[in-house]
């Protein structure tokens, strides 16, 4: 197909000649794959019906590939909204890699970039646009959102537009704002690995999705053994573990210093392991990440930092070393163990005092809403920014410094941060690694002119345009070190003749940065008008203390299969005991035979039918057989719910409530 566009920013009319391929084409020429996996086709093709639709997957499912196809198949752009800046990075580099044009827009990035990014989404060929939801209500982005050529929204870690959801964020809530600026029938596709029955009910409610258009594939992983290991010595425990399996996994802590600490114990055990966290920097992170994924590191000791975006199929245990704060983190770590299928193993080592551990943590994470608000005025004091000014203001953020220069707690200072950027007044990026680049802000005319007139930068200029194609309408990756070896000037030199280019507006050159960047998201305002809705913090808190709840359940329950028991957490209740759990493993090494089990069953059944009973008085009741026997029947039952405890404490039928 030819057609003819006006190209707005050139005021010229290009023709672009048009060859539509199929989604199966896009899925062997870009992704290398002959067929879709599961239910990725359906998902597909409800898409391309122009049907808003949920996808959930569980992880390492394939939930990306649902909307970059359709975004590939249909002309114009998909925009992809997504909670976390190196998930987007990720994205963005991988589409690339498979020659797929695509930006992302985040905080940190000041508004010549985002101008410049945008612009190319308008009047360029850019395929994906990544965005944070807080930075898709820019007025900004509202402008130009009315110029592009949407073909599809995608709702990356859809359960964040629930209040109910694990990670809830507020900005979520507006996509409907957003869709309303596109045209009728631009559809939308929600995808996440982690929501329950009343998550998937409110997402759905908020971004119109009918029940016909959800697909939900069961979170059962049949291949994954689920241990749950009550240990006081942890140590001396993991690395019986490891030494076992000796094959590539993973160790997840709760904090970044015991990522070193648990790493140097294992290289000393002969085990060779390297630790991850988000304070690295980047490239230390990327060269761990690659000798892990090549297996030139067996383990990797990690915070919840690492593992999104990575699909290593032989990852054959996962460890939790210390308690994970919900259900479905440790869903989500645990499930990147044997994504490949074969048979492997998710480990988790609790101990009583994990329990109190999780709790203090738990209190930490909402501070007093008076200290919310002293942080929020620390902060406008620390940048010297006054009320009323600011917004869209990025700036270096060291939380050390600033918790010493005010006298704060980090970790509770780092959680009022986090709750004012729910509340959409800051945000705060994790600490990113962003190489040198420039762009030629001139045009091509005004930059011969300077050549002429500026003999000493000619050479530099022609090595810009000679290796970064595209350098006038984007920010190109560049290197002072090669800019150094090809002109044979000391790398301090190419950095000034660079800046220098900079301070006349020919060019603009970025340094490398390695640091976490504040951002505010609107003016300041003085601390007494600082509002903090109810679903940001009372009720967040609420569900964080379930999420708490379930998870100390999970690891305190004995007669419960533990696959069963966390696929109940997401509503689903018809599957049989996994039977290579740790429960379905001391299960069958009980002597308690089927026979008297079903015996006693019955009779506990018929009694419980006729009457409530203490403990003590049910036992008695049922003679004939061992009291440990009876015990064991009744507290199965009780953890199967076919028994339950009354307002008396007795116990009673669940049918008698």
């Amino acid at each position: 197909m030819i057609y003819l566009e006006k190209n707005k920013k050139h005021n010229a009319f290009c023709i672009f000649i048009s060859q539509m391929k199929t989604k199966q084409e896009i899925l062997k020429q870009y992704w290398g794959y002959d067929s879709f996996r599961d239910s990725q086709e359906a998902i597909i093709d409800s898409v391309l019906a122009n049907n808003n639709t949920l996808a959930l997957l569980p992880t390492g499912g394939g939930k990306s590939i649902c909307y970059q196809i359709p975004g590939m198949v249909n002309e114009g752009i998909c925009i992809v909204v997504s909670p976390l800046i190196a998930l987007m990075k990720d994205q963005v580099e991988n589409l690339k890699s498979r020659g797929i044009k695509a930006v992302a827009i985040f905080s940190g990035m000041n508004k010549r970039e985002i101008d410049i990014a945008l612009d190319n989404c308008v009047y360029g060929d850019i395929k994906f646009l990544y965005v944070s939801p807080e930075r898709m209500l820019t007025e900004i982005f509202i402008a130009r959102i009315k110029k592009m050529k949407v073909n599809l929204v995608a709702v990356d870690e859809a359960h964040c537009i629930s209040q109910w959801g694990h990670d809830f964020r507020p900005a979520y809530k507006k996509i409907n704002e957003i869709m309303e600026l596109l045209p009728k029938g631009t559809p939308l596709i929600g995808v996440t690995a982690t929501a329950n029955n009343r998550v998937i009910k409110d997402v759905c409610e908020t971004i119109h999705i009918e029940p016909e258009f959800i697909f939900k594939k069961s979170f059962e992983r049949d291949n994954l053994g689920y241990l749950i290991l009550e240990e006081e010595n942890k140590e001396e425990r993991l690395l019986k573990i490891l030494r076992k399996a000796n094959s590539c996994g993973i160790v997840y802590v709760n904090t970044r210093k015991k990522t070193k600490l648990v790493s140097d114990l294992l290289n000393r055990n002969g085990i060779k392991a390297d630790f991850y966290h988000g304070g690295l920097p980047q490239l230390s992170r990327d060269e761990k990440q690659k000798n892990w994924i090549e297996n030139k590191t067996q383990v990797i000791v990690s915070t919840n930092a690492f593992g999104m975006g990575i699909d290593k199929p032989d990852v054959r245990v996962v460890v939790h070393f210390e308690l994970p704060a919900s259900p479905e983190a440790y869903f989500q770590e645990a499930g990147r163990a044997g994504r490949d299928g074969k048979k492997s193993f998710a480990v988790l080592l609790y101990k009583a005092s994990d329990k109190l551990m999780l709790e203090k943590f738990h209190e930490l994470e909402f501070p007093e809403k008076s200290e919310i608000k002293k942080v929020y005025n620390c902060l406008g004091n620390y940048y010297q920014l006054a009320i009323g000014g600011g917004e869209f203001n990025n700036y270096e953020f060291d939380l050390a410094d600033f918790c010493n220069r005010f006298n704060l707690q980090p970790l509770v200072a780092h959680h009022c941060i986090s709750i004012l950027n729910l509340a959409g007044y800051l945000t705060l990026s994790e600490a990113l690694y962003r190489p040198p680049r420039v762009k030629i802000m001139v045009s091509n005319s005004n930059l011969y002119t300077f050549q002429v007139q500026n003999k000493k930068y000619d050479s530099l200029i022609q090595l810009l345009l000679r290796n970064n194609e595209g350098i006038f309408d984007s920010y190109m990756k560049i290197s002072p070190f090669t800019v150094s070896n090809n002109l044979k000037i000391s790398e301090t030199e190419a950095v000034k003749q660079l800046t220098y280019l900079t301070e006349v507006s020919i060019l603009d050159f970025k340094p490398a940065s390695d640091v976490p960047i504040l951002s505010y998201s609107k003016d300041r305002v003085h601390e007494d008008r600082i509002i903090l809705p109810k679903e940001i913090y009372l009720d967040r808190k609420k569900v964080k203390k379930q999420q708490l709840d379930f998870m100390i359940k999970l690891c305190e329950s004995k007669h419960i299969c533990r696959s069963k028991l966390l696929l109940s957490y997401f509503d689903e209740t018809e599957f049989k005991n996994c039977g290579v759990c740790d429960i379905c493993i001391e299960n069958k090494k009980k002597q308690l035979s089927v026979s008297v089990f079903n015996k006693i069953n019955s009779i506990v059944a018929l009694v419980v039918s006729e009457n409530e009973w203490n403990i003590k008085q049910l036992v008695n009741h049922i003679p004939g057989f061992d009291e440990k026997e009876i015990l064991e029947v009744i507290q199965w039952k009780l953890d199967n719910n076919e028994l339950t405890y009354n307002k008396n404490h007795k116990i009673i039928g669940t049918k008698q409530e």
